[in-house]
């Protein structure tokens, strides 16, 4: 089969004007006061769309890890692919099986009894308009498989407006127009994450597709009204400074938001400051605002010796206390009190990695919580938390943002409310 060269190209040019835009006074859009033409069917599916024009602009492509593979395995085209390696790509036709295993740096992918090897594969479609498919979903863009020593990496390389499509709707999973200027919240915020990650320039991928970045879901996630949310915000992000500004959120704040350097260090932002969700909170109405978790003596002392703060399960509980709180009312610390043995102190940005959510053995849900001690007989029998909020507390509040949204606020108002001193600028699009 006759191999024709293509051409490896790099990103680090897009990468160079973006920077350069941004850091040029004045040549940006800021667009915190534009009109909104939203439509007014919540219904429609993405065929019904229009969707912008990719050409003629700044945008750029994101590296999305999607697994990590340390053996061996099989893909079975669903459409016909260009298979790209080593400068040459090769027509593979529907129906044909991929092995792919990495070994010493090299990724080897078997069609049939051809054998390919190289540092990074890809695959993309012969058809612009088709869809690669990899363990039952389907996504934009190309699939490429990356070594790294004896592991395989799976990456979908794609367009960042693409990317946003399937992050939208698991960030925000309400699905109806009341709540259209917070999915529009989440389609700046999601965009702006992004290229935050793409401008670190890591080694193999910008992010990666779980919680621990952004969730994303490609193709079957997209919904209509998501779509549209982030078409009408095309290449819009938060800036600060002209700068691409740091971007948290989390589930519901509980009443007020936290500052950036209570949870994650001494870091300084203005606009990572705590602010007070409304009076009444917006985020009152979500089911998460309050909870209530409670733990037996023993459990506590599992989580303290889990944690590495005791040396063995061999210890009395006898109560816990916060002295001191944030203006958010989260825990600056928490006091622990063991029989005969000091009071052991955890940090406030630390608690809910130390005492777990017995709902799914995850993080507790909020540090902002009030302590009830049962005791019998003079011994601690169990410890009540009655807490607000779901999440560390910094930045946009979700459900906040979606009570906003519902009571008439545009996504400007909002963003405004939860990034104070940011400015929403186009980068990129029409």
């Amino acid at each position: 089969m006759a191999l024709t060269p293509i051409t490896i190209h790099s990103t680090f040019y897009k990468f160079f004007l973006l920077v350069l835009f941004l850091s040029l006074p004045g040549c940006s859009a800021t667009l915190r006061n534009s009109p909104n033409n939203t439509t007014t069917d919540p219904k429609l599916s993405n065929n019904n769309v229009s969707r912008p024009d990719k050409s003629n602009s700044l945008r750029q492509n994101i590296r999305v890890l999607l697994s990590e593979e340390l053996k061996e395995f099989s893909l079975k085209l669903e459409i016909d692919s260009y298979l790209m390696y080593n400068g040459f790509e090769e027509k593979l036709d529907e129906g044909k099986t991929l092995t792919i295993r990495s070994q010493a740096g090299k990724v080897t992918v078997t069609v049939g009894e051809t054998v390919h090897n190289s540092s990074i594969i890809k695959l993309r479609p012969v058809n612009s308009d088709e869809y690669l498919y990899l363990k039952k979903k389907s996504y934009r863009g190309e699939i490429w498989f990356t070594a790294q020593n004896a592991k395989t990496l799976i990456i979908n390389y794609l367009d960042l407006e693409d990317y946003v499509l399937g992050v939208v709707p698991l960030e925000i999973g309400l699905k109806n127009e009341y709540f259209f200027q917070a999915l529009k919240c989440a389609a700046v915020t999601a965009r702006t994450f992004a290229i935050n990650r793409m401008l670190e320039k890591r080694a193999n991928f910008d992010v990666t597709d779980g919680v621990k970045d952004q969730a994303y879901g490609g193709i079957d996630v997209e919904t209509g009204i998501d779509s549209r949310a982030v078409f009408e915000t095309e290449g819009m992000i938060l800036t600060w400074q002209k700068k691409p500004a740091l971007i948290f959120y989390h589930a519901n704040c509980g009443g007020h938001t936290e500052d950036i350097a209570n949870v994650f260090g001494p870091v300084n932002h203005p606009y990572l400051k705590g602010v007070k969700d409304g009076d009444p909170p917006y985020c009152e109405k979500s089911p998460s605002f309050k909870w209530k978790e409670s733990f037996s003596a023993f459990e506590i002392i599992r989580y303290l010796a889990d944690a590495g703060l005791i040396k063995s399960k061999n210890f009395v509980l006898e109560g816990m206390e916060i002295k001191a709180r944030h203006t958010s009312g989260r825990a600056k610390e928490l006091f622990v009190y063991l029989k005969d043995e000091k009071p052991i102190k955890i940090a406030g940005s630390r608690i809910r990695d130390v005492i777990k959510s017995k709902k799914d053995n995850s993080i507790l849900r909020s540090s902002n919580f009030e302590i009830e001690v049962i005791k019998q007989e003079g011994v601690t029998q169990k410890i009540i938390l009655t807490g607000l909020g779901n999440g560390h507390g910094v930045g946009m509040c979700q459900w906040g943002a979606m009570n906003q949204s519902r009571a008439g606020r545009s996504y400007e108002e909002i963003l405004d409310h939860y990034f104070p001193q940011t400015e929403i600028t186009r980068v990129y699009g029409n």
